[in-house]
């Protein structure tokens, strides 16, 4: 009797905000021509996420009595090679099963991958489903770069633009799903930025709580603070980690509190991060689901996923002014559990 059955509550139907009102589009690593643009933009549905959690599908069920570690290994998780956190990564797409295969983007290649459980696969359809404006105005952002790149003989302009709509056009934006969970003492995670498949990039916590800290700047050109270690003949170091407190002004880092319930939309490609785990048990893990593109096709994945060009800013910028006017015209929710639900039936 673990699993909650479907209520329709106002926090499930909350539309997305901008996490700093005062900077929709702000600037995160450098590239050429300048800082690479970015959006943040997050909403709160506890009972969305307890829905997910608590497939009996799943390997979360009952989590808050005990954490079964035969559901564990049957779902496929295990600590990662350069992370003590247990991960497995699974697909969401509705139309294919178990062993299909997606690019990995902590593998740098194809792999096959097991069905997320059905509600998180029903909640990936439905999220896209009820947010077809805004994957819309994704897609005319990148006929637009198409466009130009035509224009100006940009064939690899144009070639990154084509492989982004056709990820949306094909619906396989958030079928990429990595799964996480954390049941040690705090930790605090290396600093980095996301490959390509970060570009557009969905963030779920299901249970405990974690913080995700953001480097970002207020201009295209803003500088990086002055520090010793970029003398000329010292090696690099942690120059620009979130956590080196020498690496920005505090105006410069959002800290973003993820507990259960909350969620994000942002593009990681763009902006250097790193997560904070809280404390976690076995009767209450930190849980988060990161949904990113799922690419079926390994040349177009590695294609993109490694570049840090000006042409690769350019798509960055028009994702993220297309996101941002989304959330600018209440184009952006979250699914109700009705909405889910209806969805879970159709795949079971």
């Amino acid at each position: 009797a673990c699993a909650s059955p479907p209520t329709a509550l106002s926090s499930a139907m909350r539309t997305f905000q901008h996490h700093d009102e005062t900077q929709p589009i702000a600037f995160g690593i450098q590239l050429p021509e300048g800082r690479s643009p970015l959006a943040f933009v997050e909403a709160t549905a506890l009972e969305v996420m307890d829905y997910l959690r608590d497939d009996p599908r799943g390997p979360f069920t009952c989590i808050d009595e005990k954490l079964g570690e035969s559901g564990f290994r049957k779902w496929g998780f295990a600590s990662d090679s350069g992370e003590p956190i247990l991960k497995t990564d699974w697909h969401g797409q509705s139309s294919c099963g178990d062993g299909a295969k997606f690019f990995v983007p902590r593998l740098n290649a194809l792999s096959p991958m097991r069905r997320a459980p059905p509600r998180i696969v029903a909640f990936i359809e439905a999220f896209r489903a009820v947010n077809i404006p805004c994957w819309k105005r994704v897609s005319e952002a990148m006929e637009h770069v198409k466009k130009r790149a035509l224009i100006e003989d940009n064939q690899e302009l144009c070639n990154y633009a084509d492989i982004f709509s056709r990820a949306i056009t094909e619906r396989t934006h958030f079928g990429g799903v990595e799964a996480q969970v954390w049941r040690g003492g705090e930790l605090v995670m290396k600093s980095h930025t996301d490959g390509a498949m970060g570009l557009l990039h969905l963030g779920l916590t299901l249970g405990g709580r974690r913080t995700l800290r953001v480097g970002k700047f207020s201009e295209q050109h803003s500088p990086y603070r002055s520090q010793e270690s970029r003398r000329r003949g010292k090696r690099p170091g942690d120059e620009v980690s979130v956590w080196n407190p020498a690496a920005y002004h505090k105006d410069e880092l959002w800290d973003v509190e993820q507990v259960g319930g909350s969620a994000y939309l942002s593009l990681p490609f763009s902006f250097e991060h790193g997560v904070q785990y809280n404390k976690g048990n076995v009767a209450d893990p930190v849980i988060a689901l990161q949904c990113r593109f799922a690419f079926i096709s390994e040349a177009e994945a590695l294609e993109v996923n490694g570049q840090r060009t000006g042409n690769m800013r350019v798509i960055a910028e028009a994702m993220a002014e297309a996101l941002s006017a989304a959330v600018d015209r209440s184009e952006l929710r979250m699914p109700s559990l009705h909405e889910i639900s209806a969805l879970e039936a159709q795949l079971l």
